[in-house]
């Protein structure tokens, strides 16, 4: 096995890891030599994770990489983006593309500063590798947590290493679930066990400074192979002066020995001078890294008269930090304050608190020593961490919700504030993701009696929860609650019939969506309160488009977008441009469609509006489907997909984005893939998320009919045929929908279904005259049914005018097979082939890499040649998602892990001169 210490001089001894050390000395060198990736370091407290994060850095340091490290801390949550921008900043070799992260120009908008620091890590990595490490990771801030999840697979291909250490905690965080994410796939895992008894062996001896004889080994082997535990044992028995030497061995001596953790940390303590162990004791309150001077203003003394002690105590208790002075291990620092008695601990958290608010700490901090300073602190430390929460709400909504939660746990049960905290508590948790606290706390408050407006507001926020959530039952219950008190302001009662719309047209109430929505947008309008009335509008949107009224879908869209447009705002910010570009894409206005979806994603980067990304993903790729482009597509939809498992506030719409993948591999005749992403679907929607219809029943029904098993099929399509006379959504969705259901029924023997599929596409149509798509659906089903060349042909005309080329082709193909046009299942092919639905089309230039669909190919010729992810995704009009997810299966497709590998690859295949064209 490698042995990394022979290439390289640790200064920290290392015992029983060798296994581990290879480990991360394989995966530098890698990254050394251009390859990019993620490891975490599991294992519980005191195992030894944070020695391996220190030999990590050096054997980095060796390697020629940079390298950005930072420890984060239990109140790195109050500050969002601290723990990651603070690794950057201490960044050796200094480089000044961080910079801009301190000096003020930072935006508040959480997505254009991910992408600002994307760019800056590629262009620093362009010139050296670099390594990114997070010890303690389980207290990184929220908006580190995003971006750690935006960049990891958005960095994948360059060398850049990000190394994560953390333990488990009870309490759930970001860092926790960030943890937990990457090791999902994103992340190789080195799960630290304890040491063998020959490594403890090797400790003892490393930590006494000599040999060890059995009566040591007796009492290290009782701390269960931990490290931690076993180096405070050691030292305790030195301090306490029952380990010995005679003869160059160790031995111990006496009967009264410590018995746990906190004794041997006891035993240190006592043997400190008094005056040191008192400066200990203090500064135990202080769970972050504290300067001389905040230790000096703690124990009432001044700086200079506390130098001898901080030095007496960095022997074996504290340990110099980057930030000033820390515990050597926070278990340390835990069982010293449990040697305080509570009046003294009060105390010294009140002094804390002054400290802390003189020195310009976060709220968070300031509060969490208030709230441990007795009943006196608690109306204070209540205030800061409601300020606090909605200071970081923008950017860190589960940060918010947590601060919440703890003012909640500061106040008394029966104090006359806690309602007002419930609810906004509750509107935090609902905006976080965090439904079913937002819901048990909501329940609990809603009992005890609120006046009309508190209790409309607090349905509001448990009816926006259950939506955000894809729970839209709970949703129209609680909304529908709300609306039941007549004593409450228009503004509220606007908001709750928007929210009502969107939730009552996902559980197919077309009626009651359409009433509701009309209702926000009157009273929307005459209140000022106009993002209700542009959420309200979209909702008519769509209701126009399931009812197959096109006319009425654009319209409503056209007035939302020009509502938000005049009042700006939090209108803008319901981005009715989504629901637009859904209408223009229905009426077959692609280019219009894209310039909206482009214009309105700019946007909602530029402002921050994290829900979105997904929709725009989900429609983009609908968009690309319907013009045939289905490596985009399918790129685009996975990348939706990446995007809404990261969002709490946008996990539901993986759904719609597993369906819509779903399909695109139908279609591509990938059924495995297929299979894959319906069963993750159905796990999503096992959790009571729900979906339109054409979204998820209607892949499974492409997918059984591709699998040969149309009798099924036909069976899971039996909802179409009975919604389709009143929900024509599907015609207007996939157009060849019709040809599709109508053959289902037809192979079945139920003319009848194939007749009422036929009579409602006709239906479509009539409503619809300048539709040419809802013209062609309408031909092709009648065509079918009744064996009628004629009206096949008019479909193939109907979609010759249209951008549907998927739709074309399948017109295309029934034609020839009732009438005689040679040429036409010829050029249906050719248009298959062309999109992808039939693998790559031969050419008189055959592709570099025949293995990467057209879309990767393009992508990989651009990478090759030296520009990054976000150059190829400008160069080439995609999103930097879909870019990344290109560029993830092009390495998975030809084996490679490095940028500078698919150079070489291509400089090889083209003999060192010009790739062919794109």
């Amino acid at each position: 096995m490698l042995d990394p210490c022979a290439a390289f001089s640790l200064s920290e001894p290392t015992f029983g890891r060798a296994a581990e050390l290879a480990a991360l000395h394989e995966a530098l060198a890698q990254t050394a030599a251009g390859a990019g990736g993620c490891l975490t370091l599991g294992g519980p407290a005191g195992v030894g994770k944070s020695h391996l994060v220190r030999a990590a850095v050096e054997l980095a340091a060796g390697l020629d990489i940079a390298v950005a490290a930072r420890e984060a801390f239990k109140l790195d949550i109050a500050a969002p983006l601290v723990t990651l921008a603070g690794a950057l900043r201490s960044c050796r070799p200094h480089t000044g593309l961080f910079d801009w992260l301190f000096d003020g120009s930072r935006r508040a908008e959480q997505y254009h500063t991910i992408d600002r620091l994307r760019a800056a890590l590629e262009d620093f990595a362009a010139q050296r590798p670099l390594l990114i490490v997070i010890d303690d990771t389980q207290w990184m801030d929220e908006l580190s947590a995003l971006a750690v999840r935006e960049l990891v697979p958005a960095l994948a291909s360059a060398p850049v290493r990000w190394l994560f250490a953390g333990r488990p905690q009870s309490e759930e965080t970001p860092g926790l679930q960030t943890l937990a994410w990457l090791d999902r796939g994103h992340s190789e895992r080195i799960e630290l066990g304890v040491l063998d008894e020959p490594a403890v062996a090797q400790l003892s001896a490393a930590v006494v400074g000599a040999e060890v004889d059995n009566t040591v080994l007796a009492l290290a082997g009782g701390c269960g192979g931990n490290p931690l535990r076993v180096g405070q044992l050691l030292r305790a028995l030195r301090a306490s002066r029952q380990l010995v030497l005679s003869q160059g061995t160790a031995t111990v001596v006496g009967s009264e020995l410590p018995s746990s953790f906190v004794d041997t940390v006891g035993e240190v303590l006592v043997n400190l001078s008094e005056g040191t162990q008192w400066l200990v004791r203090a500064c135990s309150v202080f769970d972050r890294p504290f300067g001389i001077e905040a230790a000096a203003r703690l124990t009432g003394r001044g700086p200079a008269e506390v130098y001898g002690q901080v030095e007496e105590a960095l022997a074996d208790i504290l340990t110099e930090d980057g930030d000033g002075l820390a515990f050597t291990h926070d278990l340390v620092r835990q069982a010293i304050r449990n040697t305080l008695r509570r009046p003294v601990r009060e105390q010294l958290h009140r002094d804390a608190a002054a400290i802390a608010r003189a020195e310009g700490r976060p709220a968070l901090e300031v509060a969490e020593h208030l709230r441990q300073s007795g009943r006196t602190g608690t109306a204070d430390a209540v205030a800061m961490l409601r300020e606090a929460a909605r200071e970081v709400h923008a950017v860190a909504p589960a940060t918010a919700a947590d601060l919440m939660v703890h003012a909640l746990q500061a106040l008394p049960l029966h104090d006359q504030n806690r309602t007002a905290v419930v609810a906004e508590a509750v509107g935090l948790l609902a905006a976080a993701g965090r439904v079913s606290e937002a819901r048990e706390l909501g329940e609990d408050v809603l009992d005890a009696g609120l006046d009309a407006e508190t209790e409309a507001e607090l349905l509001l926020g448990l009816a926006e929860a259950c939506k955000h959530a894809g729970q839209n039952d709970s949703a129209v219950e609680y909304a529908t609650r709300g609306l039941d008190h007549e004593a409450i302001s228009d503004a509220l009662r606007a908001r709750l019939y928007a929210i009502r719309a969107h939730a009552l047209f996902y559980v197919d109430d077309l009626a009651g969506a359409d009433e509701s929505g009309a209702q926000a947008e009157r009273i929307g309008i005459a209140g000022a309160e106009y993002a209700a009335a542009v959420f309200g509008g979209t909702a008519r949107s769509l209701v126009a488009q399931a009812r197959g009224r096109l006319a009425g879908q654009l319209r409503h869209a056209i007035a939302a977008e020009r509502l938000a447009g005049q009042h700006g705002g939090r209108a803008r910010q319901q981005h009715p441009g989504i629901w637009l570009a859904n209408a223009l894409t229905a009426t077959d206005h692609f280019d219009q469609a894209e310039q909206v979806l482009s214009r309105g994603r700019r946007e909602s980067e530029r402002l921050g509006t994290a829900w979105t990304q997904p929709l725009w993903h989900y429609y983009y790729a609908q968009l690309l489907t319907a013009r045939g482009r289905l490596d985009d597509a399918d790129a685009e939809a996975d990348a939706g997909v990446a995007t809404a498992e990261k969002h709490t506030t946008a996990y539901q719409l993986a759904v719609p984005l597993l369906g819509t993948l779903a399909r695109i591999a139908v279609l591509r005749g990938d059924l495995a893939a297929a299979k894959a992403h319906l069963g993750r679907m159905h796990e999503l929607m096992d959790t009571g998320i729900t979906a339109a219809l054409e979204d998820v029943i209607w892949p499974e029904v492409l997918y059984l009919r591709a699998c040969g098993t149309s009798d099924v099929a036909f069976s899971v399509a039996a909802g179409f045929y009975e919604a389709l006379p009143h929900r024509p959504a599907l015609l207007l969705y996939d157009p060849s929908a019709a040809g599709t259901l109508t053959g289902l029924a037809l192979s079945a023997g139920d003319r009848n279904r194939a007749a009422r599929v036929a009579e409602a596409a006709q239906t479509l149509a009539t409503g619809n005259p300048d539709s040419h798509s809802a013209a062609g659906a309408a031909a092709h089903a009648a065509g079918l049914l009744n064996t009628d060349p004629g009206r096949l042909e008019r479909a193939v005309t109907e979609f010759r005018r249209t951008p549907r080329r998927l739709a074309l082709a399948a017109a295309l193909q029934d034609a020839a097979a009732v009438s005689y046009h040679p040429g036409w299942h010829a050029e249906a092919l050719t248009i298959l082939t062309d999109c992808g639905a039939a693998g790559p089309q031969p050419s008189a230039q055959a592709p570099l890499f025949p293995e990467l669909s057209p879309a990767e190919h393009k992508v990989a010729l651009l990478v090759a040649d030296g520009l990054t992810n976000i150059q190829t995704a400008e160069r080439l009009f995609l999103s930097r998602h879909t870019v990344d997810s290109h560029l993830r299966h092009i390495f998975s497709k030809l084996g490679l892990k490095r940028r500078v590998e698919l150079a070489a690859l291509v400089a090889r295949l083209t003999n060192g001169g010009p790739p062919p064209p794109l």
